[in-house]
């Protein structure tokens, strides 16, 4: 397989690298934490309104600005969601652990091209400094499949051309002899500029419409233990770890542990809505469960939240369970 890696000189040169390396055919990606996140924000928004499929990851840390550097956390949730200006689709996976990693990484760059979307990978800084032992990864490289074919393109090429399911064909610059136009600001279906009110009410819904076709390619949390268990522990990423200790011992709570962050898959989620429900995350304000108030109306009953910078383990679920009522 080639690849490149490049050493910018800041985040904000990094994710520009990494749209151009995009726009001209190549499956890119950028990463840092939440700090370096910050500064790629506006570059985020290009990446959405030129269509351009790119996958960015952050290894999240405790903050704000520098703040804890070498401890870990789940606190960049919310600032993702609504990063960079406007609004436009994109997608948040958090990794579980070192063999998730790798195939949802995989899985990314595959999402972020089919659905021309910024897809984000969290991460944290507990994960990154793991060592595993895993089965030998399974991979085969495959040249992007969601590139439109010649007989799929008009004489004129409408990158943007406005269609039911809000992805337009995409093709890369020098491709069948068809000049294709990229840009920042809001443009018609050819790509040239338009502030007109009419073009900008179709475009930016042209956009959001993919976030309902991304919903067949969600995957289901994860779900740990008995169905008969009537308290259910909820986290996302890394988390997995200790609410699958915790649940291996205490038969009477079982586990839900989102991968798929944003869009929300909701089936198991609403299946398991009658019973009580105990968000476990690594911040201070509960970011998972006001995402899913937020998606839902689904309301959390209790919530375990640690943000000293440590991972959360199974003693710390026992021991905030067992000081309270539930």
């Amino acid at each position: 397989m080639n690849y490149k890696i490049e050493q910018a000189e800041d985040e904000i040169s990094a994710i520009h690298i990494a749209i151009g390396a995009s726009a001209a055919g190549v499956r890119a990606m950028t990463a840092s934490s939440g700090g370096g996140l910050s500064l790629m924000v506006e570059a985020i928004g290009l990446t959405a309104v030129s269509e351009t499929p790119l996958v960015i990851v952050d290894v999240m840390r405790p903050g704000p600005a520098t703040g804890l550097p070498t401890k870990t956390g789940q606190s960049d949730l919310s600032f993702l969601l609504t990063a960079s200006q406007d609004e436009f689709p994109r997608m948040i996976i958090a990794v579980k652990n070192p063999e998730d990693a790798f195939y949802q990484t995989i899985r990314a760059f595959d999402l972020a091209d089919k659905y021309q979307i910024p897809v984000f990978i969290i991460s944290d800084q507990y994960l990154a400094d793991t060592d595993l032992t895993v089965d030998i990864f399974k991979s085969s490289h495959q040249n992007n499949q969601y590139l439109a074919d010649e007989h799929d393109i008009d004489e004129i090429y409408e990158r943007y051309k406005i269609t039911p399911s809000g992805v337009s064909p995409r093709i890369i610059p020098g491709q069948y002899n068809r000049p294709v136009i990229a840009d920042n600001h809001e443009h018609t279906e050819t790509g040239v500029i338009s502030e007109d009110p009419i073009n900008r009410t179709e475009m930016h819904l042209k956009r959001l419409r993919k976030l309902d076709t991304l919903r067949k390619d969600l995957i289901e949390p994860d779900f740990i233990g008995s169905d008969k268990a009537e308290t259910v522990l909820v986290g996302f990423g890394s988390t997995e770890g200790a609410i699958k200790s915790f649940v291996k011992n205490h038969p009477e709570y079982c586990g839900l542990v989102f991968g798929d962050v944003y869009p929300l898959p909701l089936n198991q989620l609403e299946a398991l809505s009658n019973k009580t429900l105990i968000n476990v995350e690594l911040n201070a304000t509960g970011q998972l469960a006001k995402l899913i108030r937020m998606e839902t109306g689904i309301k959390f009953d209790d919530s375990i939240l640690k943000f000293d910078g440590l991972q959360i383990n199974a003693e710390d679920i026992k021991e905030a369970l067992y000081g309270k009522h539930i």
